[in-house]
């Protein structure tokens, strides 16, 4: 008789690195919306380390930010959605009837980047806020950036 040896395969953790698209490791829509929002205010006041040296800086990083705050959904949801009230009562009610939705989305994020606004970087990052909100709202064509976005911290935060 020959002697038979039997071996047992285990199951291997997980190597550590990066998994997908996990560059931080586990990370929720929370900790994105918080890591966006430092960012943005860090940029506005002027860091070192995080540069706005144009008003279309301060629009995307208010933009994501803003879809960012509708994704993680809680307490960030509702700044977001307050902006996107705010945004909605800068674009209706002036007489000129009701743009809808995306009409709103597209007026804001139209004054953002078309104004002269100098060095305030301040406004094109709150009125890209808001658009974000209300193009997230609208879908369409004005929505399809909102989409990306949210895959992109989807596929980041492991969803």
């Amino acid at each position: 008789m020959h002697p038979t040896l039997a071996l047992a395969a285990t199951t291997a953790a997980p190597a550590q690195g990066i998994h997908g698209m996990q560059f931080l490791g586990p990370v929720t829509f929370s900790a994105l919306a918080t890591l966006s929002t430092i960012c943005l205010v860090a940029g506005l006041r002027g860091s070192d380390r995080v540069k706005m040296n144009n008003k279309d800086q301060a629009l995307v990083w208010g933009f994501v930010t803003g879809t960012l705050w509708i994704g993680a959904g809680g307490t960030w949801a509702d700044f977001g959605n307050s902006m996107g009230e705010v945004g909605k009562g800068l674009t209706t009610g002036t007489g000129f009837g009701d743009p809808g939705l995306g009409g709103s989305a597209a007026i804001l994020l139209l004054i953002a980047w078309a104004w002269p606004w100098k060095k305030r970087m301040i406004w094109p990052a709150l009125l890209g806020l808001a658009g974000a909100v209300l193009a997230g709202q609208a879908g369409g064509i004005p929505g399809i950036a909102v989409g990306i976005i949210r895959m992109i911290a989807t596929k980041m935060s492991g969803g």
